[in-house]
């Protein structure tokens, strides 16, 4: 073959079949993944970078709502800080009292022995529930104990605290926690505590509060009632059926003094101011 002329295919090939093949040899450690980022960078620099997408606005904040729940048809007005409650069966309405045991009210209260009868029954059953009541485990004293047709009433006072108990059955009753008895002066009537519980016919109204010493008798007037408040131990107590736009507080109140004296006044002006 001459200089500058150019091998035929069958002598290329055959001169190729006499060049020694060069030996085949890995990278070199650490080459693989150079490569490979190059070529991933390569890769994201051809690719279109999309627009961003809008951050999500931050949610907004839940805010939880906290309800006061009441009893059904309580107006409470006062100082009363805690109540208990047993329902019983009841007709046309629902509250602790039913509204057979409201009808055999009666205008006129009974002094009831709480040692003894239906008033040894009312005080085991409020104070079965005042077990871990205000109190507990101190020395009890019953003051204000009256009965008036099937519901028995009383105050519980143990360890500086006073306990309002009403009951009319060992399935029907309530009790809350009322302020310890007041001094105030010789011939004073304030109000303490009150309010109404239970709806329909089954809706009663109750208040309490401190008399002075020459105090010796109360009757109320209230939604066309008129009744005697038990008064005893610096503290007079009083409950009647039916429903009342102001609840607990009557109408007039009659006050009798020591000295046989009456005054007639409002019952809202038994307020404290």
């Amino acid at each position: 073959m001459n200089a500058g002329q150019r091998p035929e295919p069958v002598e290329r090939a055959e001169l190729l079949g006499q060049v020694p093949v060069p030996a085949e040899r890995d990278l070199p450690a650490g080459r693989h993944a150079l490569h490979r980022e190059r070529l991933m960078r390569r890769i994201d620099l051809d690719t279109p970078t999309p627009s961003p997408t809008p951050a999500p606005a931050p949610a907004r904040p839940r805010f939880r709502r906290r309800l006061a729940v009441t009893l059904a048809g309580a107006l409470v007005v006062g100082t009363a800080v805690a109540v208990a409650v047993t329902q019983s069966s009841r007709g046309g309405g629902s509250g602790p009292l039913s509204s057979a045991e409201l009808a055999s009210w009666t205008g006129v209260p009974t002094p009831l022995a709480a040692s003894t009868g239906p008033g040894a029954t009312a005080e085991k059953w409020c104070l079965d529930r005042m077990t871990a009541g205000p109190g507990a485990g101190a020395p009890v004293t019953i003051t204000n104990a009256d009965l008036r047709g099937k519901v028995a009433s009383m105050v519980v006072n143990r360890g500086g605290s006073a306990m309002l108990c009403y009951v009319a059955s060992k399935t029907s009753g309530l009790w809350e926690t009322i302020d310890p008895v007041k001094t105030v002066a010789a011939g004073a009537v304030t109000y303490d505590t009150g309010g109404s519980h239970g709806d329909g016919d089954a809706t009663f109204n109750y208040a309490q509060g401190s008399v002075g010493a020459d105090v010796k008798a109360i009757t109320m007037q209230s939604a066309g009632r008129t009744f005697q408040v038990t008064v005893a131990d610096g503290r007079w107590t009083a409950w009647w059926p039916g429903s009342t736009s102001h609840g607990g507080v009557p109408d007039t109140v009659t006050v009798t003094l020591a000295d046989g004296t009456t005054r007639i006044v409002s019952g809202s002006s038994l307020f404290v101011r």
